[in-house]
């Protein structure tokens, strides 16, 4: 038996050889992957969204004083009385501020998707793209070394450059 090449290894839970591939204590064999590919993982964003446009309204609310003075009574707190459209405006902008950093901080992650007899999956994802296209990378050239007919390279996703 031939001895294998390490095509690609970061030193830690990732190694491409000509014959398996390998992330963390999983062991892929390449004869046993049909596709491979980068899949980009958007986060979801529905949640930071309506946090956004709730706070906008109760904002406007409490800015405008809409809610009317008689309807819901005052809030002592140490001896200093607040009004229902205080209320409002302070959980307004705290829910609007919230949301905001969310939505800032959210990125999109990157996996690599391979499917196997068992099923499809992510075996390896990071929101370093340049680390997954690496890996790919590793994949497609250990691919090309053994050259099999019912592997199909594919792409998941929208992959922009």
């Amino acid at each position: 038996m031939m001895p294998e090449n390490v095509l690609y290894t970061d030193g830690h839970e990732v190694t491409v050889t000509d014959t398996f591939f390998r992330v963390k204590r999983a062991l892929y064999y390449l004869n046993g992957i049909t596709k491979h590919g980068l899949l980009i993982i958007h986060p979801y964003r529905l949640g930071p969204f309506l946090s956004l446009v709730l706070g906008a309204m109760l904002i406007t609310t409490g800015a405008m004083r809409l809610i009317p003075v008689r309807t819901i009574p005052n809030i002592v707190l140490l001896s200093d009385e607040i009004s229902a459209n205080a209320i409002a405006l302070g959980l307004g902008i705290a829910l609007f501020v919230v949301g905001l950093l969310v939505l800032i901080f959210m990125r999109d992650r990157y996996a690599i998707r391979i499917a196997t007899a068992e099923g499809e999956k992510n075996v390896l994802v990071s929101p370093r793209r340049e680390y997954i296209t690496q890996v790919v990378d590793a994949l497609n050239n250990a691919f090309q070394r053994v050259v099999s007919p019912k592997h199909e390279k594919i792409r998941w996703g929208n992959r922009k450059k």
